[in-house]
């Protein structure tokens, strides 16, 4: 018993000396000291955790070599390995970690919508709920900072670029023919329903490699994934009716939709323009299914059908009569992804679409029968390698285009061209640090309509200046083919034009707060010009355009200071010249305003169930040609301004009542001027101003959604 104890005493005398002690001090790279790190041995419960110098004291039991470890969220774990029984004196320096996450995203040039870890601007309730939008996807971005409305198309113009500079993408994949037809000087809508789609990424320049074939911008539509249950939704509307259901299965969904519009009862109550004796009709129908493959894998498949008209007698400045007009248009759209996940950091994409849109237009005597047909198909796969995110692909564009005419004494002039394009494109973007991206791609193009191919380098990159906050710049040069009616008058004499980007942003998001500013300046070489008294003369035809656009966006959005509210106020300056087509000289072209302002206002009221909102939009007019001046372009229009309102009133869990007017104050805008071919007896040519078709358009609607518990409803997408 005795030689028991004073064993077992002689043992608890000796620990401190057979226990290993292991100190010392752990820094990051600057040196600075990093509390609360990790410090342990792999495997046992041995460790500690460092003090607010950084420091760490322990003793451990093991023997032999053992794996020390010590770690910290936001830094790489350092490990070595040691020999236990020992003592150890350690300076350990941890390097920072880049968790994507919370790290930094390039946002130079672009705004992101309804993805929660970039920079949220839009998400579809904006899309929907934006008053004088019109639940249109185009309308909507049309408030944002770097846009000019051309209130007689609605299409997209973007930093002094035609509307044709911007391409729209469906789940990343081309849509050649994006917008409605209508008749000269009425707006367009797109022909996709915006409550399709779960977010928006509308890029005003520098966009990635993997996007080509635009000068200025990038519009892609992400379409939604799984549905949430299954619904049946019906629209009651004063311009139409819809109906679209919605079967949701353990892994996958499958939606339909039925559309038919008719312009001609609303016509009839509210003075127009134009003597509309068929007024805008269309019917279309859609197609989505989506198949979860499994846990990683998605098919997605979308179809769209559309077939609209309108027939009208049209007044102009040569023809005060009006000239017969008469369009049917025929518009399908296929278009299937498949993303497959390779393992945790890798994913293979697969995309094709098809488009076919056909239209006749009766202009008096003449007609006029057009066709295109567009096959893109792309595949591209990504990785992580450590701090590393690449991505390589490749697409192929083809497109066939044709146009025949038929004039009055039965003559024919039909022209046409193809076009494939195959291009080739790689990305990396590495995270140097938590608090610095950058960007490098490279993208090449052939057109074999040319036999000729493009380079097209992209740079960017993205700097956290604090917790809530982060600079951006960007680098990007761009080609695409000149535009359709470019191509069909001259494809044997011209070649791609080019435009380059340089911007530099901020911003700052923080808890309802957003604000964002940029500075950009665009150049463009290679534009077509022809000759104007001899434009039907493809050897007129040259790409010796140049031109420019500069200036700066600012965007402000609050969703916080107003309970119940969310308002933001986008501002734009845009100092834009170029020549090209049959401009002399270089001037500020008729589409771009030096200055664009939105403001946009949305408050819902609990009390009474009603979502309301309202927007007002200005620019300060844009230019015009007016052939009695001398100078070309020199005349400006007055300024433009529209306030519209909305409102949204749940009338029962599943039922919503809707209604909208846009130009509520009926202002008299004016988007340019019409002249007279010929000069009267005083050598004067007479014009018309290009104006609205009503003063004001007013849309009320009824919008149900029957599911089992009855109190699903539309609301988030009204």
């Amino acid at each position: 018993m005795k030689n028991s104890i004073l064993t077992a005493l002689f043992n608890l005398l000796c620990i401190p000396i057979l226990l290993g002690q292991i100190t010392g001090q752990v820094h990051d790279t600057d040196g600075e000291p990093l509390p609360g790190v990790s410090v342990y041995i792999m495997g046992s419960y041995d460790g500690t955790t460092t003090d607010i110098e950084g420091r760490f004291s322990f003793r451990t039991h093991e023997v032999g070599e053992q794996t020390l470890v010590a770690s910290f969220i936001g830094y790489k774990t350092h490990e070595e390995v040691l020999t236990m029984g020992e003592s150890h004196r350690l300076d350990i320096r941890l390097k920072e970690e880049v968790n994507r996450l919370s790290g930094v995203t390039i946002t130079a040039g672009s705004f992101e919508a309804s993805d929660e870890q970039k920079a949220t601007v839009l998400k579809p309730l904006d899309i929907a709920m934006t008053a004088g939008a019109g639940a249109d996807v185009s309308g909507a971005l049309n408030m944002l900072p770097g846009t000019t409305t051309n209130g007689e198309t609605g299409r997209l113009f973007v930093r002094g670029g035609t509307a044709n500079e911007t391409q729209a993408f469906v789940d990343g994949i081309w849509v050649s023919n994006f917008y409605t037809t209508t008749p000269s000087n009425v707006p367009s809508r797109g022909r996709f329903d915006p409550f399709l789609f779960k977010g928006t990424f509308f890029s005003t320049g520098g966009y990635s490699a993997e996007y080509g074939q635009a000068l200025s911008s990038v519009l892609s539509l992400n379409s939604l994934d799984l549905a949430d249950e299954t619904i049946t939704d019906i629209s009651l509307m004063s311009v139409g009716g819809a109906v679209a259901h919605t079967q949701r299965w353990d892994q996958g969904s499958v939606y339909a939709k039925i559309e038919y519009m008719n312009l001609d009862p609303y016509m009839n109550l509210v003075k127009q323009t134009y003597d509309w004796k068929d007024g805008f009709t269309s019917a279309n129908g859609t197609f989505m299914l989506r198949q979860k493959i499994n846990k990683q894998d998605m098919l997605k498949v979308y179809a769209n059908y559309d077939r609209s008209g309108f027939h009208a007698i049209i007044p102009s400045i040569n023809n005060p009569a009006g000239d017969d007009t008469k369009v049917q248009n025929d518009n399908t759209y296929l278009n299937a992804t498949y993303k497959k996940g390779l393992g945790d950091a890798g994913m293979a994409y697969f995309g094709v679409s098809y488009g076919l849109y056909h239209q006749d237009t009766d202009y008096n005597a003449i007609r006029v029968e057009g066709q295109n047909k567009a096959v893109h198909a792309k595949s591209y796969y990504t990785t992580d390698i450590g701090s590393l995110s690449l991505k390589a692909g490749g697409e192929m564009i083809r497109a066939d285009e044709k146009e025949d005419t038929r004039l009055a004494d039965n003559s024919a002039f039909d022209r046409a061209y193809d076009n494939t394009q195959l291009a080739g494109f790689v990305e990396g973007d590495y995270f140097l640090t938590q608090a610095l991206t950058l960007r490098a791609g490279l993208r090449y193009a052939h057109y074999s309509v040319f036999e000729e191919g493009q380079w097209s380098p992209r740079v960017s990159m993205a700097y956290k200046t604090g917790e809530y906050s982060q600079v951006s710049a960007a680098f990007g040069q761009f080609h695409q083919l000149p535009q359709r009616d470019l191509m069909l008058a001259a494809q044997d004499y011209i070649l791609p034009e080019q435009a380059d980007h340089y911007i530099l942003s901020y911003q700052r998001i923080k808890e309802g707060f957003t604000f964002r500013g940029e500075l950009y300046y665009k150049t463009y070489e290679d534009l077509v010009k022809y000759d104007a008294d001899d434009m039907y003369n493809p050897t007129t035809y040259i790409n010796s355009g140049e031109g420019y656009a500069r200036g700066i966006d600012l965007f402000f959005r609050d969703a916080k200071t107003i309970k119940n509210a969310d308002y933001w106020i986008s501002y734009s300056f845009i100092d834009s010249k170029r020549d090209y087509r049959n401009y002399p000289q270089q001037v500020r072209p008729e589409f771009a305003a030096m200055h664009n302002v939105s403001v946009v206002y949305k408050h819902f009221i609990p009390v009474i169930r009603t979502q309301i909102g309202a927007t007002w939009d200005f620019n300060s007019g844009r230019p015009y040609n007016d052939p009695n001046e001398d100078e070309f372009n020199n005349q400006k229009t007055k300024y433009y301004a529209n306030l519209s309102f909305n409102f949204a009133f749940l009338y029962r869990p599943h039922v919503i009542l809707y209604a909208s007017a846009t130009n509520l104050l009926g202002r008299d805008n004016v988007f340019g001027y019409d002249y007279a071919d010929m000069p009267d007896a005083s050598g004067v040519y007479d014009s018309q101003a290009i104006g609205q078709q009503a003063k004001r358009f007013f849309f009320v609607g009824v919008f149900i959604s029957l599911t089992k518990d009855k109190k699903t409803n539309q609301l988030e997408y009204l």
